[in-house]
């Protein structure tokens, strides 16, 4: 029986419910079941439905997309469905999105129209050129700790470890076997082959060094010249940030800022690194499970990276704070109300980060996640969030 993301079906169903005819784009990172969900929607859909993926060796055109939309508007029923996969393969998809769409809601079609796509940087391009108004937007982040939990039966060192890459499951008991079909079916296929086929990569090995690089410094605040010295390719500062931006627009890793209340300071701050998977950290470093669970130094970072992923997968305003010797692990601005988060594993104790930055900015809330004292355990946070 296939596990069902709720986190992923239920907006969408209630979306597809409203009168408003939207479109309605699904985007997330490869290989966390976006294509697996949406057929299991399709199969319980009550109406008449289509599947197209522009997943293809040969990436179709606008032309491909016009006659797929068009043989679903022949579709019957009171809301037929048309889903297109990896509409981000299509050079100006947007436009010809735009003009179909539009063409419906004109003529009062019945038709629905469901986008899925798997980088966050082309789509958002042409939905911020084309589409404005017009869609709907879901977001599809790794799994969760409970969803692992839930479906896998996996403790929370697992999930630290492994994170949340279901298709990687059948070889978690042979460490070499499961890190290389991370590394070759799933970021190899990212890296390889998806970002290349849309943005120029003038320094490939650049490029694949500062994924490696990054995953080796989970959690950490590095600035981008002492990253750019540790990479055997050399570079320049520009070309390693717009590597990075390119890294975070396939939902790899995010580069988190320095909390500021003033802008420049936050875009001029060293970025803090988060792999949004922990499983991208244990594959691109290559240290087994029970091993990686000796070294509770490194397990702390795992511990504190898993709780900075799952603040940006909920999609939270997130930064970090820090003063010479003094730090906060994440920042989280809702509104005009703050949260200092600190996240200790083990028995650790609060560092004096927290009292400094709450003398700074006394209405922020302080909220203690794992060690001695603290407001929630690592797992209660994962499991429940705040």
């Amino acid at each position: 029986m296939t596990f069902k993301r709720e986190r992923i079906l239920s907006p969408l169903r209630k979306n597809l419910t409203r009168p408003a005819h939207v479109l309605q784009i699904l985007v997330g990172p490869r290989q966390v079941g976006k294509t697996t969900a949406i057929h299991k929607f399709l199969e319980e859909w009550p109406e008449e439905k289509s599947y197209a993926t522009a997943d293809q060796l040969t990436p179709p055109d606008t032309q491909w997309l016009a006659k797929t939309w068009r043989q679903a508007r022949k579709l019957t029923g009171k809301m037929p469905l048309l889903v297109v996969d990896e509409i981000q393969k299509i050079t100006r998809w947007s436009e010809a999105v735009k003009m179909l769409h539009d063409e419906d809601v004109r003529e009062q079609r019945a038709l629905r129209v469901i986008l899925l796509g798997s980088s966050a940087l082309l789509l958002q391009h042409g939905m911020q050129e084309s589409l404005s108004g017009r869609f709907q937007l879901i977001q599809c982040p790794h799994w969760s700790y409970p969803e692992c939990r839930q479906a896998f039966g996996w403790s929370l060192d697992q999930f630290l470890f492994y994170g949340g890459y279901p298709g990687a499951i059948p070889f978690i008991d042979d460490f070499t076997t499961w890190k290389e079909y991370i590394q070759n079916s799933l970021l190899e296929t990212v890296i390889g082959r998806d970002i290349p086929a849309v943005h120029r990569i003038d320094h490939p090995a650049l490029f694949r060094q500062t994924l490696a690089l990054v995953c080796r410094h989970p959690a950490e605040i590095i600035s981008l010249q002492k990253l750019l010295g540790q990479l055997q390719e050399r570079g320049s500062i520009n070309t390693l940030a717009n590597y990075l931006d390119l890294i975070a627009g396939a939902f790899l890793v995010e580069s988190i800022r320095k909390y500021s209340p003033r802008a420049i300071r936050v875009r001029a701050s060293s970025p803090k690194l988060i792999a949004r998977d922990n499983g991208l950290i244990a594959a691109l470093r290559g240290v087994p499970f029970e091993e990686t669970l000796r070294d509770r130094t490194f397990y702390g970072r795992l511990a504190e990276n898993a709780v900075g992923a799952a603040l940006i997968n909920a999609g939270e305003t997130v930064f970090y704070w820090a003063e010479r010797d003094k730090e906060v692990d994440f920042i989280v601005q809702r509104g005009l109300d703050l949260l200092a988060i600190e996240v200790t594993s083990g028995t650790g104790h609060p560092t004096p980060g927290l009292k400094t930055f709450l003398t700074r900015y006394p209405a922020a809330r302080p909220v203690r996640i794992g060690g001695a004292g603290a407001d929630l355990s690592v797992e209660q946070f994962l499991e429940h969030g705040f």
